[in-house]
């Protein structure tokens, strides 16, 4: 009896702590947001997380790029460029297309950037 009592207490203890201090996360897709987007094949849309108000991830969601050359787009290290920031100072980092892939870097900057609008509308009116 005595060691269900010490776990629900931890428990306890556990849920007070979480419940003190809830960390706000904030995931934006904008294959919705943002319909007017295309690469050089189609829609190039994203999905921007942010844990606490600041980037944790950028991933890019399934569109019909050709592979070869979006994966000139995902190894240029543009998705994880912004992360860190909060989407204010992400929207100051100039993010360059990326040679060789320029329409579909442009498309999935276009759509990182109303991502990142959207999430500090976002967090700007639920602080």
């Amino acid at each position: 009896m005595r060691k269900i009592f010490e776990i629900l207490l931890a428990a306890g203890f556990l849920a007070a702590i979480l419940a003190a201090d809830p960390v706000r996360k904030i995931s934006i897709d904008t294959t919705c947001l943002v319909k007017n987007v295309w690469g050089y094949n189609g829609r190039t849309p994203v999905r921007i997380t942010l844990v606490d108000g600041k980037i944790t991830e950028i991933v890019p969601l399934d569109n019909s790029e050709d592979p070869a050359y979006f994966k000139l787009v995902t190894e240029s290290g543009i998705f994880a460029k912004l992360n860190g920031k909060t989407p204010e100072e992400a929207l100051k980092v100039r993010l360059d297309a990326v040679s060789g892939a320029t329409y579909s870097s442009e498309g999935i900057i276009r759509n990182i950037r109303a991502g990142l609008k959207a999430a500090a509308d976002s967090l700007a009116a639920h602080p």
